[in-house]
């Protein structure tokens, strides 16, 4: 039989923070939250718990993704890793490695989930980490992003570049938004509109509809 460590209290405090904060974020925002309304959601009667674990609203933020994203992060460098050379322009393969991991985690996580709903909050706001985050733990969406990027650029070399920015921050929009909803239906109780692979290929075609309008990428 073997034995499981006990968890030490810090390390169960922090982790109910992170879960109250995740929630609270995602129902209202990043900046319309206090650090005190989450100590005391996360059952902490000192005023300054968050501050004491964390330290500031940022670094709580930070924590939080780092918490989340790590193995997301491994799930999408593997889905990279696995991609023949020959699709590296493919954009329905990249959007589907974008958004599978965050939509797998959704399905399949352990404990209750706030973060599609958190994302989308974070991605609707525009909010920015100062230093971002690093590569144990965005390097995965960010080279999938630098893929999607190339793809763009390579296919339409006259389009501004402002233009294919727009179309990510559009793509990302949809995509936090429909997992973001798929997450609340789920926290429900209630079925997916669609079977889950069902959903995942839609969402996948309308943002390579959004990132690719003119077909472009696909003509090449």
């Amino acid at each position: 039989m073997s034995y499981t460590p006990p968890v030490d209290v810090k390390t169960r405090t922090r982790a109910r923070i992170l879960d109250a904060a995740e929630r609270l974020f995602a129902e209202r925002g990043i900046a319309a939250v206090s650090l005190r309304e989450i100590g005391a959601a996360a059952g902490q009667r000192n005023n300054s718990a968050v501050q004491y674990h964390f330290g500031t609203r940022e670094a709580l933020v930070r924590a939080l993704y780092e918490d989340r994203l790590a193995p997301l992060n491994l799930r999408r460098l593997d889905l990279l890793a696995a991609l023949p050379d020959e699709r590296r322009d493919d954009l329905s393969a990249l959007v589907d490695i974008h958004l599978r991991p965050l939509a797998e985690a959704m399905r399949d996580g352990a404990r209750e989930s706030h973060y599609a709903r958190f994302v989308h909050r974070f991605t609707l706001e525009g909010e920015v980490l100062s230093p971002p985050l690093g590569s144990d733990v965005a390097g995965g969406v960010r080279a999938v992003t630098a893929l999607i990027e190339d793809a763009l650029a390579t296919a339409e070399p006259d389009t501004p570049p402002a233009v294919h920015a727009t179309r990510l921050r559009l793509m990302l929009l949809l995509v936090t938004a429909t997992l973001a909803d798929s997450e609340r239906r789920l926290d429900q109780g209630a079925e997916l509109p669609l079977p889950f692979e069902d959903l995942l290929t839609e969402l996948a075609d309308a943002a390579v509809g959004v990132l690719d309008p003119t077909g472009a990428v696909r003509r090449r």
